[in-house]
């Protein structure tokens, strides 16, 4: 599964600086389980740009583990 993202994000550490990071598309890397349940809660992607990122099946959690 991959997801497609077209569209530019701005990251800044002031306002005198800005870097332009062209997101374009993120592969699943690990699944993100309740510690509890070993339910799956979400998946961990990795974009493009080597960044990686949660994308929740609901709302974000806090007591987690990877798969």
């Amino acid at each position: 599964m991959m997801i497609r993202h077209d569209g530019n994000w701005q990251f800044s550490g002031d306002e005198s600086e800005g870097v332009a990071v062209e997101l374009r598309y993120a592969h699943p890397i690990n699944r993100i389980l309740d510690r509890k349940s070993r339910n799956t809660v979400g998946w961990l992607y990795e974009w493009n740009t080597g960044q990686i990122a949660p994308m929740w099946k609901d709302k974000p959690c806090e007591d987690v583990i990877y798969d």
